[in-house]
């Protein structure tokens, strides 16, 4: 889907691409790249071993969880919290209520109706990739590595 070497510009791309043909593939995708985004960032900010950052970031999935995530790895490091971060936060929150009508069948969206949720989950994106590239951490280049100590 994404690859980790795509920028924001790239993957935006390729969301709006489904827009005319497929406005609730697109939704989705945008919101994939929300959470991608966010669990990347954490990966680059946090200073947590990667193998253990990893494995507690598989019990995090939606908006409210990637919140107490970042909390818990980025904020004590000096970094905004999430929500301050992510200008737009209600307007993302929006865009995963529609992402999860999609998700339990419950209705469909039509390119007028995704458009609104799809620029709100990119710019969320925006603020998210923006914050880290004036870190010196573009989350499109190599991941850094942190070992666990071997003792």
């Amino acid at each position: 889907m994404f690859m980790a070497s795509d920028n924001a510009d790239q993957r935006e791309k390729k969301i709006r691409s489904f827009l005319r043909s497929e406005p609730s593939v697109a939704l989705l995708l945008a919101a994939v790249n929300f959470e991608w985004t966010v669990s990347r960032a954490v990966m680059f900010l946090s200073t947590t071993k990667n193998a253990t950052l990893r494995q507690k970031i598989r019990n995090y999935y939606s908006p409210e969880k990637y919140k107490e995530l970042w909390k818990d790895e980025v904020v004590p490091h000096g970094h905004l919290p999430l929500t301050k971060l992510v200008r737009n936060w209600s307007s993302v929150l929006k865009g995963f209520d529609a992402r999860n009508i999609i998700v339990h069948g419950r209705d469909r969206y039509t390119k007028n109706t995704a458009t609104p949720h799809i620029n709100a989950l990119i710019d969320g994106v925006g603020f998210v990739d923006k914050y880290c590239q004036d870190h010196g951490k573009p989350l499109h280049e190599r991941m850094p590595i942190r070992k666990k100590n071997m003792s």
